[in-house]
């Protein structure tokens, strides 16, 4: 659920951020990614959950560092996730991965942030806080 809460907070407040003041190009793979909506979107995800998992019950045996890191991890692996998909479009010839959800890249565009972002905060999870 953090995973997903997490993703959707980068995806949408890098697309805020980026429409209003992004200037920069982020990649050649994604030319309307900005630097600014790249960090802005990472920035305001990893405040909303480190915000969040501070006042929820749910996180009171996770210490707010792990949280910090685990909302980083999202954010840069959901980045990288995103950009690894629209680059196996360019690279087949496409603009949507599917005509499942019109408008919306298809259907793999909805999760292609989570190919990375799972397995990055798994890793973390199992490796440095031995759950």
């Amino acid at each position: 659920c953090v995973i997903v809460f997490g993703i959707w907070i980068n995806d949408t407040m890098a697309y805020i951020v980026g429409s209003l003041i992004g200037r920069t190009p982020f990649s050649s793979i994604s030319p309307k990614k900005t630097w600014e909506g790249t960090i802005g979107g990472a920035a305001l995800s990893i405040g909303c959950i480190s915000f969040a998992a501070s006042n929820l019950s749910i996180s009171r045996d996770i210490a707010s560092h792990h949280w910090i890191i685990i909302s980083s991890l999202i954010a840069v692996f959901g980045t990288l996730g995103d950009l690894l998909e629209s680059k196996i479009k360019r690279m087949a010839g496409v603009k949507d991965s599917g005509i499942f959800l019109p408008g919306h890249g298809g259907f793999l565009d909805r999760f292609d942030s989570m190919l990375l972002a799972i397995p990055a905060v798994w890793v973390y999870v199992r490796v440095f806080m031995k759950i």
